[in-house]
């Protein structure tokens, strides 16, 4: 069964990093292998073709290097927190489809995948929360989310992204609440 994603939806946000990190994968295997990114893709009933034209030009194609090179340096931030906390916290802030927590998630620590209720119903059936994960429907202007994370081991908080779609005064106001937490 595919999943359906429907144009012009904040499900469709979901598309074009999750392509660029295929594209990327298709054109630099051996320097991003992401096959993950091709299993969601094959999973979900939407047509690429357009944007996949648009990433392969030149342009696009350094839109996909971007993309999967911070989903990579992300990872590497995520790890070397981890190092001194392994049993922390790993929030995924606007997450999408993104599976980092997958990729650097030590068997000790808790990852916590947030974004809207419509993109969280997608992962659940692509990307269901493992063990030691959970995928939360927020709203990341609600600031409740933060009620759900326990950060007693520490916790390290990432984004990729999301922030395009907020207003300044917004993200002040989400992270002047997370460090007041």
């Amino acid at each position: 069964m595919k999943y359906h994603i429907e144009k012009n939806t904040v499900q469709e946000t979901l598309v074009i990093p999750l392509l660029g990190r295929l594209v990327c994968s298709e054109h630099f295997p051996e320097l991003f292998s992401d096959p993950e990114a091709k299993r969601i893709c094959d999973c979900l009933d939407y047509d690429f073709a357009e944007k996949r034209k648009k990433m392969e030009s030149a342009a696009g194609l350094f839109g996909a290097i971007e993309v999967a090179q911070r989903q990579y340096d992300l990872r590497c931030e995520v790890e070397d927190y981890l190092k001194d906390h392994p049993k922390a916290a790993v929030v995924n802030l606007g997450c999408g489809l993104d599976d980092t927590f997958r990729k650097c998630g030590n068997g000790l620590c808790r990852g916590y995948n947030i974004d809207l209720p419509d993109v969280i119903r997608v992962r659940n059936d692509l990307l269901p929360a493992g063990e030691r994960e959970q995928n939360l429907a927020f709203d990341l202007n609600d600031l409740s989310w933060m009620d759900r994370i326990d950060g007693t081991n520490g916790a390290v908080f990432y984004a990729a992204g999301v922030f395009y779609y907020f207003k300044t005064a917004d993200v002040k106001k989400l992270f002047h609440a997370m460090a007041e937490r």
